[in-house]
């Protein structure tokens, strides 16, 4: 912003609160707001600034300030973006990263300015690939009863003892009801050392 941008603010200003503008209040103007251009958001925060509703114990005149100008210009720009990440357009042709980070920042100022409507990032539909399907059958399904987690003969190659007998069936006392490969637990929860005897019985029994 120059000085004659400034002083353009200022008498927009000055039809609210009446101020007197001298070539010293537009070049300090100018220098607060020395980065942003004197266009229509920068006008209209000046409208929004005195449109506003009084706040809780406000009294007497407003008098706006370079900092008022900045903040409204910035939310009334925001509001144009909305609270969704705009979708990215893409050129026909391929682009390196650079090219596309000077695009995208040329199309949020192209929404943020009005010359361009944004349109909300679409949800993906569909399933996935072919190959990335076949890929996850099976991740999460339980071995069945007679492909236990860790086969007997791995036990034994690295030294483990062989699982108890007990654990191939659920345990049928009542406040533990383990499942088969399961430990026995406590009343509390805890994971018991041995089985509870009503499942070393029913373990015999089914033998």
């Amino acid at each position: 912003m120059i000085d004659s941008e400034a002083a353009e603010l200022l008498t927009r200003a000055a039809a609210f609160d009446n101020r007197t503008i001298g070539e010293a209040d537009a070049t300090a103007w100018a220098a607060a707001l020395h980065d942003l251009p004197c266009d229509n958001d920068t006008l209209q925060a000046v409208a929004r600034f005195y449109s506003a509703p009084a706040a809780p114990g406000e009294t007497g005149r407003r008098w706006i300030e370079p900092h008022h100008v900045r903040t409204h210009r910035a939310a009334i720009r925001s509001e144009r973006l909305g609270t969704t990440i705009p979708a990215y357009e893409p050129p026909a042709e391929p682009e390196s990263g650079s090219e596309f980070t000077r695009r995208r920042r040329a199309q949020l100022t192209a929404i943020a300015d009005g010359r361009l409507t944004p349109v909300p990032v679409q949800q993906l539909t569909g399933g996935p690939h072919s190959r990335v399907a076949r890929a996850l059958e099976g991740v999460g399904d339980m071995p069945a009863d007679d492909q236990p987690y860790m086969p007997a003969d791995f036990r034994e190659s690295i030294g483990m003892a062989a699982a108890p007998p007990e654990l191939r069936i659920p345990c049928p006392k009542d406040g533990c009801r383990a499942l088969a490969r399961q430990p026995c637990k406590t009343p509390r929860g805890h994971r018991r050392a041995t089985p509870h005897q009503a499942r070393t019985d029913a373990a015999r029994g089914a033998a």
